[in-house]
């Protein structure tokens, strides 16, 4: 079992679990039925395919008989699964993850759409990232963003901060150096009702003195609309670039699209965004 898997099933949520779980077994979803079938569980590689996407989440009686089922195919510690529904908020993520900011796990928030523009300086870092978030609400009370930075090993988490640019204000925060982490709580001025929406803004700086070559940004369940841009300095352009996707810390991103540097600056747009992870990688070349 990888570490990432081991810590998908400690903390959840569920689909990102189940979805690590399914990959680590090597079975298409396909296969996978037919496993359920054999057992006399009958479901539909669709309803597989939302439960692992966030979509859809178990709840029958029936449906947990099934989850059931998928721990022993899936070769997992009995109740593995179970126990990520069973303590599961309203939306399937924990209602807060051990020794971290209460609730900063609770996905309460759709983002429907996220603007991250990274700053490359100079001297190739990208140590700026401005970060332009549209949230709706999925139940009524909400007044709150948490916002993660996750840093190389050689970060200074004590160094990285988090500025409130527009309709928020930065609440408590939590630095974990040992996983180079910072959770920033930003509180709205107004309290949402189930359906609301909201616009913020926020500015994170970290210390940075070695050449950047990438920016990831990490997806919470799904985002409707995500569109990352770099900015370089204009005495520092990359000689290439393109877009990334990755479905898990122990794989390789999967190139999906060239980038074209054109005023300085490259862009990627996606929507609909279930991956973990998506990002712009790009190159300096011999002579820049």
């Amino acid at each position: 079992m990888t570490a990432r898997l081991d810590a998908l099933l400690r903390d959840g949520p569920f689909h990102l679990a189940l979805r690590g779980a399914i990959r680590q077994r090597g079975l298409p979803l396909e296969r996978l039925r037919c496993h359920l079938a054999r057992r006399g569980s009958t479901i539909a590689v669709s309803t597989l395919s939302a439960w692992q996407q966030g979509k859809a989440r178990p709840t029958s009686p029936r449906s947990l008989q099934i989850v059931a089922a998928l721990e022993e195919i899936l070769r997992l510690p009995h109740g593995a699964l179970l126990d990520l529904l069973a303590h599961a908020g309203r939306t399937g993520w924990p209602d807060e993850l051990p020794d971290l900011m209460p609730g900063f796990q609770v996905n309460d928030l759709e983002i429907v759409a996220r603007y991250e523009r990274v700053y490359v300086d100079r001297h190739r870092c990208a140590g700026r990232v401005r970060s332009h978030v549209v949230a709706r609400a999925r139940r009524d009370g909400v007044d709150r963003f948490f916002a993660h930075f996750y840093g190389e090993p050689e970060t200074d988490v004590d160094q990285v901060t988090t500025t409130a640019l527009a309709h928020c204000r930065l609440g408590r925060e939590i630095r974990d150096p040992a996983a180079v982490l910072l959770v920033s709580e930003l509180l709205f001025d107004h309290v949402l009702d189930a359906g609301d929406t909201w616009v913020f803004e926020f500015e994170t700086r970290a210390p940075d003195t070695s050449p950047c070559t990438d920016f990831a940004h990490g997806i919470r369940g799904s985002e409707e609309h995500c569109l990352i841009e770099v900015r370089f300095h204009p005495g520092a352009l990359p000689s290439g670039a393109h877009a990334f996707v990755q479905e898990d810390a122990d794989e390789e991103p999967s190139r999906i699209t060239k980038l074209v540097v054109h005023d300085a600056a490259v862009h990627h747009m996606q929507s609909r965004l279930t991956v973990p992870w998506t990002g712009i990688h790009w190159d300096w070349g011999k002579d820049s």
